[in-house]
């Protein structure tokens, strides 16, 4: 069986659901924070266009990345749970064989 082909329960849908957003506003407060200080330190015109294409780049890897489709969400939860925006609490009530694979994923994208 294919990560892709699990079931959701109406149960692990919240779960995800909530997982997913969390962890999507951990990863906006850390680029706020990091925003802050970069803007705090522009003093020319090409640190303006730098920090353009900072969050050009930021951006397109943010939107490739949080896909919540449920085909995909197993991948996205183990690339969160590595990159430390998603706690491994956040995941609990999911089965144990989803848990354990987005664990392993997890540990791939280390």
């Amino acid at each position: 069986m294919s990560f892709q082909d699990f079931k959701w329960s109406p149960t692990e849908k919240k779960i995800s659901r909530a997982a997913f957003d969390k962890a999507f506003d951990n990863e906006m407060a850390e680029l706020k924070k990091i925003l802050q200080e970069k803007i705090s330190q522009i003093s020319s015109n090409e640190d303006v266009w730098a920090l353009h294409d900072y969050l050009t780049e930021r951006r397109r890897w943010i939107v490739e990345k949080y896909d919540y489709r449920y085909s995909q969400l197993i991948r996205v939860f183990g690339i969160l749970l590595s990159e430390g925006y998603l706690p491994e609490d956040d995941i609990k009530g999911l089965a144990e064989d989803k848990v354990e694979l987005i664990k392993r994923f997890a540990k791939e994208f280390k």
